[in-house]
């Protein structure tokens, strides 16, 4: 079972924000480090121990040792596609050698590491936790950095995020470009790929997939994620509905990727069996509510 000393890093992030404020709402006492390269200070939560600091650091260690977590919430990592396709090096030295760091630094009783879907390899069928085979640099450091927790704890989460959305996402991923475009009133939205396929999940459900897998026993791997796919038109064609309002996409060739999936779903049929995890925000209901606020 999950303990009451908790250090997360990459706290002041899109994830860790969301997450460390239900760590806190459940009394348990939280470590944040970020280096604040993407994090905001601001998003870190009330009622936290917060250090801006770098996970390749020995101040990261010594931290986490001086603090003495009952569990880690290894959550910070290098993630946005185009950023880590030009700088290789980088996505490397925070994924693979940050994790290292992190893993050496304490001995917890509980170690969750943060992978992703981009792990798997391109295929249309839903993604199973048996499958990999990474097509770019970041999904490629994910698996290292997968098989490294695997060589370090034996009692370990490793959590493959699909296409997470919500509320305070720091990262200029597809869906916060979207609502950022139609909040200022546009109608003419500027986008890049758009017959892709994605499970997008909202952050609350994966916050709390976390939150329950650490308080099982049932240690592995699992795909978190709806096991439904949506295409950038589907998106726009949602929130046109919601407002009542034509939206017209501009495909922006700066915004094209040369090297694009075509599909990505979860099979989360593991999770679901594991600890009786289902999703609980509709995608459409979440994508609105982004828009409204």
């Amino acid at each position: 079972m999950i303990g009451d000393r908790i250090a997360v890093t990459g706290g002041a992030g899109f994830i860790g924000s969301n997450l460390i404020n239900k760590l806190i709402e459940r009394k348990h006492e939280v470590l944040s480090l970020d280096n604040l390269f993407v994090g905001k200070r601001e998003s870190v939560p009330d009622g936290c121990h917060f250090h801006e600091v770098d996970v390749l650091s020995r101040d990261a260690r010594v931290l986490l040792r001086k603090f003495e977590p009952d569990v880690v919430i290894h959550l910070a990592a290098v993630h946005y596609i185009p950023y880590c396709n030009a700088n290789p090096e980088r996505t490397f030295e925070v994924n693979v050698m940050g994790t290292r760091n992190i893993l050496e630094s304490c001995e917890p009783d509980l170690f969750f590491f943060a992978s992703s879907a981009a792990v798997y390899p391109n295929l249309n069928i839903p993604l199973g936790e048996e499958l990999s085979g990474p097509i770019d640099i970041y999904g490629k450091t994910k698996l290292i950095g997968e098989d490294l927790v695997k060589l370090h704890r034996s009692r370990h989460f490793i959590g493959r995020f699909f296409n997470v959305y919500g509320s305070n996402d720091l990262n200029p991923h597809l869906i916060p470009e979207i609502v950022d475009q139609i909040k200022r009133g546009l109608r003419e939205i500027a986008l890049g790929n758009l017959t892709p396929k994605r499970d997008y999940i909202h952050v609350d459900d994966v916050t709390d997939a976390i939150i329950a897998l650490l308080n099982s026993d049932k240690y592995g791997t699992y795909n978190i994620g709806t096991g439904i796919e949506h295409s950038v038109l589907d998106i726009i064609r949602m929130i046109s509905e919601d407002i009542g309002e034509d939206i017209r996409i501009i495909q922006d060739k700066e915004r094209l990727r040369k090297v694009e999936r075509e599909s990505l779903a979860a099979d989360n049929e593991r999770l679901r069996s594991a600890i009786g995890w289902q999703p609980r925000v509709n995608f459409k209901d979440g994508i609105c509510k982004l828009i409204r606020s």
